[in-house]
């Protein structure tokens, strides 16, 4: 606890509730900020990903979204599929995802 952090009135000191954010820290390799939407128009579009030293989807000039699919779903059926899956479902809690599809 830190002693500068000490609300007097109530006895309440400031505490940690959860430490596992600093065990992640050092696992970051790069961080991607555009805090105005200036550049992105607020808009993020998933089209990559790497999961155990694989990459998933290509990047293609002028085509929207993730075209990796198909691999992603042949390498679940060739033995990573729980890897695959921890991470969708990481991607999936951890992140706000809207998933769209074009008619």
């Amino acid at each position: 606890n830190d002693v500068n952090m000490y609300w007097k009135e109530m006895e309440f000191p400031a505490g940690v509730r959860s430490s596992n954010l600093c065990q992640e820290l050092g696992q970051i390799n790069y961080i991607f900020s555009d805090k105005t939407g200036t550049l992105t128009q607020n808009v993020m579009e998933l089209k990559r990903i790497w999961i155990q030293g694989v990459a998933y989807g290509k990047l293609i000039n002028n085509q929207n979204g993730f075209n990796g699919g198909e691999e992603l779903n042949a390498a679940r059926k060739s033995g990573r599929k729980e890897a695959i899956d921890r991470f969708l479902e990481v991607l999936a809690v951890a992140h706000t995802a809207v998933v769209s599809k074009d008619d």
